[in-house]
């Protein structure tokens, strides 16, 4: 199957109900607070309308936090969210990808945390009994994130 055609994996009609319902937006928790950010909109546009080059280059597409509260209420039990993931993943693979998530997995790679540790946090740690934060494996991280392809994306 072509990646970039996941409308093969649906019957259209069930796009067509989608067009008259957008339960998943009304339940998007980011769609209250980040103004302009549709699930709806966004797999539609890509789905029906043609329009899978501006969705891939639509920075509104990683405002999704994936928690799945439009799936769970879908009536037609489109999986909404796994579309936008694989939306997501098909703009990863051209290198479309925001410049805070680029900064974070290059952190991943070079320090094996996704948030920066502090001598502060052992210190904080230390003054709690607890013992010193264990150091990732940054190799064994790089590893990971060139097998899931982002090593082809970014410079790992």
């Amino acid at each position: 199957m072509n990646m970039g055609k996941a409308l093969d994996l649906y019957d259209r009609e069930e796009f067509y109900r989608c067009l008259q319902c957008a339960v998943c937006t009304g339940s998007c928790p980011t769609a209250r607070v980040v103004e302009g950010f549709n699930p709806r909109e966004l797999i539609l546009r890509y789905m029906l309308y043609g329009e899978e080059e501006e969705v891939l280059a639509d920075e509104k597409l990683w405002c999704c936090t994936t928690c799945h509260a439009c799936q769970e209420r879908c009536p037609h039990e489109i999986t909404i969210s796994g579309l936008l993931t694989h939306i997501m993943n098909l703009a990863a693979r051209r290198g479309n990808l925001p410049k805070n998530l680029r900064d974070t997995i290059g952190l991943m790679a070079s320090t094996g945390w996704s948030v920066r540790a502090t001598p502060r946090t052992d210190r904080v740690r230390e003054g709690l009994g607890l013992k010193p934060l264990q150091r990732p494996n940054s190799d064994e991280i790089r590893m990971i994130l060139r097998e899931a392809g982002l090593g082809e994306i970014l410079e790992i």
